[in-house]
């Protein structure tokens, strides 16, 4: 069977190879298979399917499709399985409802799709039956697609060839038409020229003048769209539906590209539908039809141009038939400009063979002064420097001073003839050519500045060809002085080598010893070859930008292989416990901190379920993990212990969340483990010290608190009793005692308060702004008696949370008090309640009394610190352990200067 496919392809023509091999393909898995196949044949430019190998009687469903786009199929088939597939309308004809397909894939590539009548079919013998044919099948297709490339690259061969060997316009076009037609299968190519504003039709191939409805197109037509605004590829009948209709034809695919001749917009080549060939299945043009149609046009651009050049060169050369002398001169000239034109292409092509820029300068300077290129005297590049917007001098070719000077261009010319192609000529130059010499030597430290001159920035700016005459330079010496002081000739040739986008540089070329004029004809020559050199300078920058960009990417990867290890490193060398954990509970990392403090290998952990170290860690830490990925966010357990053996261990341990910033997902856990035994101990320790310090520190201040009252009470029995014989003494001395005795009372009370463990709060869910209403009530009298300016601002009316009403009560009335007791007469104080984030709500107080002095403010939530005369000093401390301890808020001073002084507490809602 194989032998009988080797001798198709051996024998049959291209247009028919493919389909003679799916057939017999078809055929052979047929009688392997003993049921009827379809063989379908995938195109990836259009993604259908189309059936090629049918070994049923149905023989007219032959290139019926299946779009797998609309009817996502190509997912499915990307999963390699039998797919019961709906037929459409195309492959009704074979009286079933479903087929069953099954994609032929090679190296991940979908090749087409066998079609079957029955479900319980045998993938494996499927698969078996096919890899005979697989590699014989794509080997085809692939060699399809190669001869249809071929043909493009032959189409520009032949175009080129057409373009150099016709010299009659008329010719031209019309052979041109012929062979688009003949390679690119149209059913039809007109050329549509320019006149008065419209579209005309002026030659065409494989068209019926009863065809053409309208020969005049304007701004309705899609032919006059493409020349104003771009060259179009139309693929499909609705997309010629919006416009007028010009020929009397169906019209399934079109191209469209414009004609320029020396920059003016000439005509329009259009191409209309496509004829199937054996090299492709599908009728319409495609991206790389356009593509080659497009580059022919562009050819075809330079052949008129060529053609009009010649014609122009011929009509002067005509006119002066009278004069022989003359005749003769114009001769020799106009032959030395066809030399050149002949050899622009070469030059081109001697440019683009190189990927250094220095080389591809010295390549052009070479062609545009040598005997059998463009015969300059001299040429001189200079770059574009965008930074500073100088033109600076790169290389100067020519003679560097008139003696013997013929004599060394006869030599060049002799070298010259030795090769039979100009460019290899130009190449092997280039590379004797050294980098310097005394032309380049002597303008090395000039530069031209080309913004804001007058000639100069048109060529950079403008892209503009500038002649510069012995009379120009008479009548603007001044403007052109810079420039003649480098070239010291008085006619030269100034044009700019674009790219794409921007000005590479300027050449500057000039006949200083043989003093032939420059003509016209040579700036036209110029204008055809500035544009193939520029852009070959720009791939070459491209090229070398991109050599820059891989050894730049090479050199970040060896950064990041650097950084990867040492980023290992510091992981490995870390004094804290490293684990990682993954989304599946297996351990990913164990740095070797772990490993001492559990005395695990590290190769004996990694890979291994977290639940190994259940019996280590415990069930807190193990469901943490799960935590971390629910809340996504950091959990800490601070000094917690942990049996590893038969010692105990205090450890930080914090659980981080590994994230993905590219995906946006967690990959994992991160544990720290952070061993604080030692530190543990040490901070017990310290507690015990710090507690003994304020127990004696609290019992000197109790001692001294309790002490002033008692010094009274005795200083008063002694003169009772020296007075017991008087009532009215002794009432006296006894209603001062008895004063005393309820100022150490409240003393004792307010010891006891701050001392004695947190209270438990008895929570009520009320409404906070009414407790503060309640407190300010008591203070009104108070209020009135200074006259102070009280203002209270609620930025919501209610605020229901749980607190405990005395307590809180016990704080508020503390710091309005505090804040009465302070101000001057006729003072300010400000209230502020609220709720912050929907989760704090909020007291603040201002009052503008004298500010508190900083070596205070450190003390003031300090036991029995006071600034009052009768005070204990316990009565903020106690109001922050109501705040912070009972309440788990926070109470603080916000701020005391010479604008007020601000005290605020805040209490978590729920």
């Amino acid at each position: 069977m194989m032998d009988n496919l080797i001798g198709i392809i051996a024998k049959e023509e291209p247009e028919k190879l493919l389909k003679s091999i799916v057939e017999e393909i078809s055929q052979q898995m047929k009688n392997k298979l003993k049921e009827d196949i379809l063989l379908f044949i995938y195109e990836p430019s259009r993604k259908v399917l189309r059936l090629i190998g049918n070994t049923t009687e149905k023989k007219e469903i032959n290139g019926c499709k299946i779009m797998t786009k609309e009817e996502k199929i190509e997912k499915e088939l990307s999963k390699k399985s039998l797919l019961k597939y709906k037929i459409n309308d195309e492959l009704k004809a074979l009286n079933t409802d479903y087929i069953y397909i099954y994609p032929l894939i090679s190296e991940d590539k979908l090749l087409g799709v066998v079609g079957l009548f029955k479900e319980n079919i045998n993938i494996d013998t499927l698969e078996k039956t096919f890899s005979s044919y697989e590699i014989i099948l794509k080997m085809v297709m692939e060699n399809l697609s190669i001869k249809e490339i071929r043909e493009r690259v032959l189409l520009i061969e032949k175009i080129t060839d057409l373009i150099q060997e016709t010299l009659e316009i008329e010719q031209l076009y019309t052979k041109y038409i012929k062979t688009l037609n003949d390679f690119l299968h149209a059913e039809k190519v007109i050329y549509w020229e320019l006149h008065d504003e419209k579209l005309v039709f002026k030659y065409g191939y494989g068209i019926d003048k009863n065809e053409i409805l309208k020969k005049e197109l304007c701004e309705n037509s899609l032919e006059y769209e493409a020349f104003k605004k771009t060259d179009k590829l139309i693929i499909g009948r609705k997309s010629f539906l919006n416009y007028e209709k010009i020929f009397d034809i169906d019209l399934k695919s079109a191209m469209f590209s414009t004609l320029i001749v020396d920059g003016e917009k000439k005509g329009l080549f259009g191409i209309y539908n496509r004829n199937i060939s054996g090299l492709r299945l599908y009728k319409n043009f495609d991206e790389l039809d356009f593509d080659f149609f497009k580059e022919t046009v562009k050819k075809m651009s330079i052949g008129v141009s060529r053609i009009n050049l010649y014609n122009k060169i011929k009509s002067e050369n005509d006119e002066l038939k009278s004069l022989k002398e003359s005749t003769e001169n114009l001769i020799e000239l106009q032959n030395n400009q066809l030399d050149k034109m002949n050899s622009l292409h070469k030059i081109s092509q001697a440019i683009r063979s190189t990927y250094d820029k220095n080389m591809a300068i010295k390549i052009m300077l070479i062609g545009l002064t040598s005997g059998r290129g463009l015969r300059f005297n001299r040429a001189l590049y200079l770059e574009k420097d965008n930074l500073r917007g100088f033109l600076v001098p790169k290389l100067w070719i020519g003679p560097d001073n008139f003696e013997n000077v013929h004599q060394v261009w006869e030599e060049a010319d002799r070298r010259a003839l030795k090769y039979g192609e100009i460019s290899q000529y130009l190449r092997e130059e280039a590379v004797n050519l050294p980098d310097t010499n005394k032309l380049t030597e002597s303008v090395g430290n000039k530069v031209l500045a080309y913004k804001g001159h007058p000639v100069l920035e048109r060529v950079v700016q403008k892209r503009q060809i500038v002649h510069v005459k012995p009379n120009v330079l008479k009548v603007k010496g001044e403007e052109l002085e810079d420039i003649y002081d480098i070239i010291k000739c008085e006619e030269f040739l100034i044009f700019p080598i674009t790219g794409r986008t921007e000005t590479k540089g300027v050449v500057i070329v000039d006949n200083i010893v043989t003093r032939n004029e420059i003509s016209d004809l040579d700036s036209e020559i110029i204008k055809l070859f500035l544009d193939s050199t520029g852009l070959a300078f720009e791939m070459i920058e491209n090229y070398n930008e991109l050599r820059h960009k891989n050894k730049t990417l090479e050199e970040q990867k060896n950064m990041m292989d650097y950084y990867r290890r040492f980023k290992e490193n510091i992981l490995q060398n870390l004094v804290v416990g490293i684990i990682v954990v993954d989304r599946q509970g297996e351990i990913i990392e164990w740095n070797q901190k772990s490993e001492l403090m559990f005395s695990k290998p590290r190769e004996n952990v990694i890979g291994q379920n977290i639940s190994i170290m259940k019996e280590t860690f415990g069930e807190d830490i193990i469901n943490t993990i799960d935590e971390v990925y629910e809340k996504q966010t950091n959990l800490k357990y601070p000094s917690y212990k942990l049996n590893i053996g038969e010692d105990k261990k205090v450890f930080d341990i914090q659980f981080s969340p590994l994230r993905n910033p590219d995906l946006g997902f967690l990959e994992g856990v991160i544990i720290l483990l952070d061993d604080v035994t030692e530190l543990f101990s040490l901070q017990k320790e310290m507690e015990k010290r710090e507690k003994l310090a304020a127990i004696g520190e609290m019992t000197s201040r109790i001692a001294h608190e309790i002490r002033n009252p008692l010094t009274v009470i005795g200083g008063f029995l002694k003169r009772m009793n020296k007075k017991i014989d008087d009532p009215n003494s002794v009432k006296k001395y006894t209603d001062i005692i008895n004063s005393e005795l309820v100022r150490l009372e409240d003393i004792v009370s307010e010891i006891l308060e701050y001392s004695r463990g947190s209270k438990l709060p008895r929570f009520e869910k009320i409404n906070f702004n009414d407790l503060i209403d309640d407190v300010l009530m008591m203070y009104e009298d108070f209020v009135e008696q200074k006259n102070i300016d009280l203002k209270i601002m609620k930025n919501t009316d209610i605020i229901n949370m749980d607190i405990d009403r005395n307590r809180i009560k016990q704080v508020l009335i503390n710091l309005i008090k505090n804040a009465i007791e302070v101000v001057s007469d006729e003072g300010n104080i400000r209230i502020k309640t609220g709720v912050e984030k929907q989760k704090t709500a909020y007291f603040e107080i201002y009052n503008d009394g004298e500010p508190i002095p900083e070596e205070v403010k450190e003390k003031l939530f300090m036991p029995f610190f006071t600034t009052k005369t009768n005070g204990t000093g316990l009565g903020l401390p106690i109001c922050k352990k109501i705040i912070e301890e009972e309440h788990k808020g926070k109470l603080y001073l916000v701020k005391s200067n010479e604008d007020g002084t601000v005290f605020k507490f805040e209490i978590p809602i729920n």
